[in-house]
C-alpha cells in the first residue's frame, strides 16, 4: 500500500498497510468492528436465541479483550475523557450499592451494572484499537453498515412477515432485538446515527481514494441507500419523538454552512426537504405527528403517553428529593415507584428523571461532566481546524466533531421523551471525539515542529 504524506487527500497515514488498499490489517480492530454489529443486532435475543445458552456475547468479549491485550495495543491513551467515563461508572456502582441501604430495595441491580460495564469496557477497547485516522473512520463505517443491516432486516420482517407493534392506534415498525427494538427506541437509534452518515458523506472521497474501483463506486451509493432506509424507518416507527428529532437534525445540518450565503442556501434546502416530506406522508402519519401540538386530534392513548412522561419526571424528582446523593439505585426506578410512590410500573421516560432519581447528585454530576468534556473535545476539534488548514485531516476531524456534537444534542433532546442515560451512544461518541482530538493534536504538533525547523534553517 502506497504511503501518502500528511497533507495529501487521503486518510491513510504513512507506513499504514491496508489489504487491497481498503481493509485494515489489525485483527483487534476487526474484532471491535464485529462487536459493534453484535451489540446493535444482539442476535442472541431474537434471531438466534441459542447463542444465549452458550453465552456467546461474553465469550466473544473476553476473546476480544485478550486479542487487544496480546496484540500490543494494551497501552491506553490517558485523557480527561477516559477519567470522566470511569467516574460515571463509579457513580453507577455507588448508586447500586447504596440502593439497598437507603431506598430499602432488595437485590442490588448488578445486571444493570454489568450491562453498563460492558459499554465502559468497549469504550476503552475503541481507545486501544483505533490507532490511525483511517481506522477511526473505518469504525464509524462499521457502525453505519451495521445500522443498515439492522434496519433492512427490520423492514423485511415488517413488510414480509408482518412483525410490528400496534399501539396508539397505528402500526409501528420495531427492531429485531429486545433491548433497543421498541419503536421509540428504534427511532432514537436511527436519528442519532444520521450525523455520522453526514460525516461519512463529507469524507467519502478521502476515505476511499485508494480503494478498488468497485468499492469506491458503491460506497457513496450505500450512503444514499442508508439515508433512504433511515428516513423510511423513522416514518414507519410512527414515533413522535423520532419525527421531531429528525426535524431537529435537519435544522442542525442546515446551520453548518460557512458564511451567510451558504447558511441561507442550506436553510432553504432544509425547508424544502421538510415540506416535501410532509406532503408525501400518508394522512395516518400526519395525524400521528399532529398529536404533538394537538393531543385531541389523536387517540386518548397518545395523550396518556404524554401525561405519563410528565408523571415519570415528577416521580424521579420525588426520588431525588428523598435520596439526593445516590438516588434509589440504578435500574430501581420501577421497583421503588411501585412500592413507595404511585404504584405505576413505568420508567421515568425522561433523562433527567432517570439520572437524578436513580443515581442522585453523584450520578447526575458525573453524567453531566462526561457530556461536557465530550462537547468540549468537539469544540477543540473545530478550533484546531481553524488554526491550521494545511492538512485535509483537520477538516475531517472537525466534521467528525460536528457529527458527535449534533448526535449528543439529539440524544439530549430525545432525553425529554425517553430514559436514555445508559445507551451505548454516549460512550461511543466520547470515544470517537477523544480519538479524533488525539490525532488532530498530533498533526498540529508535527506541523508546528516542521515550521519551527524551517524557521531555524532559514
Amino acid at each position: 500500500m502506497k504511503a501518502y504524506s500528511e497533507g495529501s487527500k487521503t486518510l491513510v497515514s504513512p507506513n499504514e498497510e491496508l489489504k487491497r488498499g481498503i481493509w485494515p490489517r489489525s485483527f483487534a480492530l476487526w474484532m471491535a468492528g464485529f462487536y459493534v454489529a453484535l451489540f446493535i443486532i444482539r442476535p442472541w435475543e431474537v434471531l438466534l436465541p441459542w447463542l444465549a445458552d452458550i453465552y456467546f456475547e461474553k465469550v466473544y468479549a473476553l476473546c476480544m479483550i485478550a486479542v487487544v491485550f496480546l496484540s500490543g495495543k494494551k497501552q491506553l491513551r490517558q485523557d480527561f475523557q477516559a477519567l470522566t467515563v470511569i467516574l460515571l461508572f463509579a457513580a453507577v456502582v455507588l448508586s447500586a450499592i447504596f440502593s439497598e441501604i437507603s431506598a430499602k430495595i432488595p437485590l442490588i441491580s448488578w445486571e444493570q451494572v454489568y450491562e453498563y460495564l460492558t459499554i465502559v469496557i468497549f469504550f476503552f477497547i475503541l481507545m486501544a484499537v483505533i490507532r490511525t485516522r483511517y481506522e477511526l473512520v473505518f469504525v464509524v463505517t462499521c457502525y453505519i453498515v451495521t445500522m443498515a443491516v439492522y434496519l433492512a432486516k427490520s423492514q423485511w420482517e415488517f413488510f414480509v412477515y408482518g412483525q410490528h407493534r400496534y399501539d396508539m392506534g397505528v402500526y409501528r415498525l420495531c427492531g429485531i432485538e429486545l433491548t433497543f427494538g421498541g419503536p421509540n427506541s428504534l427511532a432514537m437509534s436511527i436519528v442519532v446515527s444520521l450525523p455520522m452518515l453526514v460525516f461519512l458523506w463529507s469524507v467519502r472521497n478521502e476515505f476511499s481514494v485508494g480503494w478498488p474501483i468497485f468499492w469506491k463506486k458503491w460506497f457513496p451509493r450505500f450512503l444514499v441507500f442508508y439515508a433512504w432506509l433511515a428516513l423510511s424507518s423513522v416514518i414507519l416507527t410512527n414515533s413522535r419523538s423520532g419525527m421531531v428529532s429528525f426535524v431537529l437534525f435537519v435544522i442542525l445540518v442546515t446551520f453548518r454552512g460557512r458564511g451567510i450565503g451558504r447558511k441561507l442556501i442550506y436553510i432553504l434546502l432544509g425547508m424544502i426537504l421538510l415540506v416535501t416530506l410532509w406532503f408525501a406522508l400518508p394522512q395516518e402519519k400526519k395525524d400521528r405527528f399532529r398529536t404533538i401540538w394537538d393531543p385531541e386530534s389523536g387517540p386518548a392513548s397518545a395523550q396518556v403517553s404524554a401525561e405519563g412522561r410528565e408523571e415519570g419526571f415528577k416521580a424521579g424528582m420525588i426520588m431525588f428529593e428523598r435520596f439526593p446523593l445516590t438516588g434509589v439505585g440504578i435500574g430501581k426506578f420501577i421497583p421503588y415507584r411501585v412500592r413507595y410512590l404511585d404504584g405505576i410500573p413505568l420508567n421515568a421516560h425522561n433523562l433527567a428523571g432517570q439520572v437524578l432519581g436513580e443515581t442522585g447528585i453523584v450520578g447526575g454530576g458525573a453524567f453531566l461532566l462526561m457530556i461536557m468534556v465530550t462537547l468540549i473535545n468537539c469544540y477543540k476539534l473545530r478550533a484546531l481546524a481553524k488554526k491550521s488548514r494545511s492538512d485535509k485531516s483537520l477538516e475531517m476531524f472537525s466534521n467528525l466533531g460536528l457529527a458527535c456534537r449534533d448526535a449528543i444534542i439529539l440524544l439530549l433532546f430525545e432525553g425529554i421523551f425517553a430514559h436514555n442515560a445508559l445507551r451505548y451512544n454516549w460512550l461511543w461518541l466520547a470515544a470517537f471525539s477523544t480519538s479524533a482530538l488525539y490525532f488532530a493534536r498530533h498533526i498540529v504538533k508535527q506541523e508546528t515542529q516542521r515550521n519551527d525547523y524551517v524557521k531555524a534553517v532559514l
